[in-house]
C-alpha cells in the first residue's frame, strides 16, 4: 500500500524521500530493503522507516523485508509528491518453515507462539455463529487464519513427536543408529495423542518393546530370504 503526501510538487526526476510503515500497527519498520529496478540503485530505511532513494517517472521501485510483502510501486508520470508513505503488511509463514526452524520444540513453540499469537488468538466460527455471521464466516482473510491456525497445530504435533522420539533417544534406549534407527522410526512412529498419554517410562518400555519387534520382522525377513535361496 502506497500514501502519497502531497507536500511539494517535484517538476523532474530526482530523489524522492519516504517512510515506511507496519500495516498493522502504524509503526516505523527498520532494515527494509528499497530497490529501483531499473537502475538497480538500492538502500536501506534508517530506524524510523525514512529512506531516500534516486528514481525517475515510470519507473518501478520495491520495498522487500522478511516477514512482509514485496510491494513493488510505479512512480507516477504525472507530479511527483515529496514524501511517500509506504505501508507493508505481515505474512504468515507457512508452517513448514516454522517447524524447521529450529529441533528445540518447546522454546521454539513459546516464541512462536508469542509471535504469531495474534493469528493463533484469532476466534474460530462454527455453527449457528456461521450461519448468523455468514459474510464474516466467509471473509478470504479468515479462512486463511483458520487454515493457518490449523497447519500450524498440525506441525507443532509433528515437532512434538519429532523431540520426543528422535534418533539419539532411539540410539541411546536400544544401540539402533543409522539406516536402521531411521527405518525403525518410520515403521513405529507414535502419534502425538499417544505420547501425551504415557508416562516417561511407558514411553521407554514402548521404544523397547517396538524395537524388539522391529529386530524380530528383521530376522524373520532374513530367514525367509535364506529358505528361498536354497
Amino acid at each position: 500500500m502506497l500514501l502519497l503526501c502531497m507536500v511539494c510538487p517535484i517538476a523532474y526526476a530526482q530523489s524522492i524521500q519516504g517512510q515506511i510503515l507496519n500495516a498493522d500497527d502504524g509503526k516505523p519498520l527498520d532494515d527494509v530493503f528499497i530497490q529501483n529496478l531499473y537502475t538497480d540503485a538500492s538502500t536501506t530505511c534508517d530506524d524510523n522507516g525514512r529512506f531516500t532513494i534516486e528514481v525517475t517517472k515510470g519507473q518501478l521501485v520495491e520495498f522487500k523485508k522478511e516477514g512482509f510483502r514485496v510491494l513493488r510501486v510505479r512512480i507516477p508520470q504525472g507530479n511527483l509528491p515529496s514524501f511517500f508513505k509506504v505501508v507493508l503488511e505481515q505474512t504468515l509463514p507457512s508452517p513448514s518453515e516454522i517447524a524447521g526452524m529450529s529441533p528445540d520444540y518447546r522454546s521454539d513453540s513459546l516464541k512462536y507462539y508469542r509471535m504469531y499469537k495474534r493469528e493463533l488468538d484469532f476466534p474460530q466460527m462454527k455453527g449457528m455463529d456461521a450461519i448468523q455471521h455468514p459474510f464474516w464466516a466467509l471473509s478470504k482473510q479468515n479462512q486463511q487464519i483458520w487454515a493457518f491456525q490449523k497447519e500450524y497445530a498440525w506441525y507443532q504435533k509433528q515437532k512434538f513427536i519429532d523431540y520426543n522420539f528422535n534418533d539419539k533417544v532411539i540410539e541411546n534406549l536400544t544401540g539402533l543408529k543409522g539406516d536402521s534407527a531411521m527405518q525403525y522410526m518410520q515403521m513405529f512412529r507414535p502419534t502425538y495423542e499417544m505420547i501425551r498419554s504415557m508416562t516417561e517410562y511407558n514411553f521407554y518400555n514402548y521404544i523397547k518393546n517396538t524395537v524388539t519387534l522391529y529386530r524380530e520382522r528383521g530376522i524373520r525377513a532374513r530367514m525367509g530370504r535364506s529358505r528361498g535361496t536354497h
